[in-house]
């Protein structure tokens, strides 16, 4: 469990790095870069409780957090929004 814990750690701090350059090359997508940095640290904060039951509760939150994500930007597009 170790090994996947730090090659997730790893894949995490890539796309942090990414999104940094990314921001700071394009002006256009800086407010993109810090919104995914954070999700990625939500994600990865994940990675460190050792509790069970919290794990599963952040999990869901998660989970909910981008269902919630997907159905608003769905009717942002089917209302010609974006």
């Amino acid at each position: 469990m170790n090994l996947i814990r730090n090659c997730l750690l790893a894949g995490i701090l890539l796309y942090i790095c990414i999104f940094l350059i990314q921001g700071a090359a394009t002006g256009a997508v800086l407010v993109a870069a810090i919104i995914g940095i954070l999700i990625l640290l939500g994600i990865g904060s994940t990675l460190f409780i050792s509790d069970e039951k919290q794990l599963k509760r952040v999990e869901m939150i998660l989970l909910w957090c981008s269902i919630l994500v997907f159905a608003v930007y769905g009717v942002l597009v089917a209302g010609g929004i974006l």
